[in-house]
């Protein structure tokens, strides 16, 4: 380990221990992320669209403004202390989508409901960022990290306690005794990567948490620790035994994650716990909700009920009106899909794809303790080649487990 990493470390075990000061009856902190937005106005619905979203992984982006509206909406009527929102805020980095999503969290911050936003790799300078009419696109302008900072610039940029030189990275104080470390892993120089400079900047900011009797909530975009055996290359930080050590004295109650788009909790067996909330634009379009208490903290999931807000816009729209089964049929329709072109052969490859299907929206939820093994159809799809069993073989490995709660003692 370099040195003035060492010295840093040396600072936090020196440090006082901490508790969770100013929580009072509690505080509140909701974390969306993978909203992959994408502007009304970028897209007609047209043939070329349907047909990359159908081979897409399961987004529901022909529904992606409603869902946006709905969720803002809900945001606002729960009124958590905070929303935190960790990246890929948008489809393909359009800045058309980040200017209306940024009004859309203007709502939420209106409403007296801080907002705090780290940029995902989707979101910045993406060669990716179209509009989609008839059978084609065309190329739009997305933007870059200064102009991420200047559109975003309510929702924790312009209020931070301290901003990072190196990158989007900051922090922010939720009441007197909590602070949020958000920490930008998406720099143009360092895609997946955390740069020295931010890793210095953030033991500073650590120590300094720890100096005033805070603990510290870090969030980055991709996975502080491995969500899946088989899914860790560009999904995990690339240097996040970096990142693992500097969190080591424990000022840290957990991190937040995404980019993996399923719901999963990891811990390192030291006490250190990353929760990867799954995408919001995939069923079950859901988000995480933190409760800090001074005696803990939990973590639940909850879904976005885009089905009683469509209702209470008068809207008719029965996949609207029922957003819960059409998301779950249509993120089963494509794992079917794809499970059907993989399968070499099997005398009954409907029955294997179908499996696969059930098994996958479970994982993807993070509710894998709710699924009925087949054990039969198993052993047949450990007899297929190619990744799609490795995939499988990987998710019963993890085990049947509910990934959508923990509870932390203090």
């Amino acid at each position: 380990m370099k040195r003035w990493m060492m010295g840093l470390l040396a600072l936090l075990l020196l440090a006082p221990a901490v508790g969770l000061c100013g929580a009072g009856e509690g505080m509140t902190v909701m974390v969306a992320t993978d909203l992959h937005y994408l502007a009304p106005e970028l897209t007609d619905h047209g043939p070329f669209f349907e047909q990359l979203i159908g081979r897409g992984d399961g987004k529901v982006m022909d529904y992606s403004e409603e869902l946006a509206q709905a969720f803002v909406a809900q945001v606002i009527a729960r009124r958590p202390d905070a929303l935190i929102l960790s990246g890929d805020l948008t489809f393909n980095g359009a800045r058309k989508s980040h200017e209306a999503l940024a009004q859309k969290l203007q709502r939420i911050a209106d409403a007296g409901i801080p907002v705090l936003v780290l940029p995902g790799n989707h979101d910045l300078n993406n060669r990716g960022a179209a509009c989609f009419s008839g059978d084609g696109y065309e190329r739009v302008e997305s933007v870059t990290a200064a102009e991420f900072a200047q559109i975003y610039a309510p929702f924790g940029f312009t209020e931070a306690l301290s901003r990072d030189d190196a990158s989007l990275s900051f922090v922010s104080a939720l009441g007197d005794g909590l602070r949020v470390l958000m920490l930008d892993t998406n720099t143009a120089g360092a895609p997946n990567q955390v740069t020295e400079k931010t890793l210095a900047w953030a033991a500073v900011q650590l120590a300094d948490a720890q100096r005033a009797g805070c603990r510290v909530i870090t969030v980055s975009h991709q996975n502080l620790l491995d969500q899946s055996s088989l899914l860790s290359a560009g999904f995990t930080i690339g240097n996040a035994d970096a990142l693992r050590g500097l969190y080591a004295s424990r000022p840290v109650l957990c991190n937040l994650s995404g980019h993996v788009h399923m719901q999963h909790i990891s811990g390192d067996g030291e006490g250190l716990f990353d929760i990867a909330t799954s995408s919001l634009a995939v069923s079950p379009n859901q988000y995480g909700v933190l409760t800090l208490t001074p005696e803990g903290m939990t973590y639940r999931t909850e879904s976005v009920d885009v089905a009683a807000w469509a209702r209470a816009q008068g809207l008719d729209d029965p996949n609207l009106l029922d957003f819960a089964r059409y998301a779950d049929d249509f993120f089963k329709q494509i794992s079917r899909s794809k499970a059907l072109a993989a399968i070499m052969e099997d005398e009954d490859p409907e029955a294997l794809a179908g499996f696969f299907a059930e098994l996958n929206a479970a994982y993807f939820a993070g509710r894998l303790d709710l699924f009925p093994m087949d054990e039969a159809l198993l052993r047949r799809w450990q007899r297929q080649p190619g990744f799609t069993a490795s995939y499988i073989e990987s998710i019963v490995q993890d085990g049947p487990r509910n990934s959508c709660a923990l509870s932390l003692d203090f």
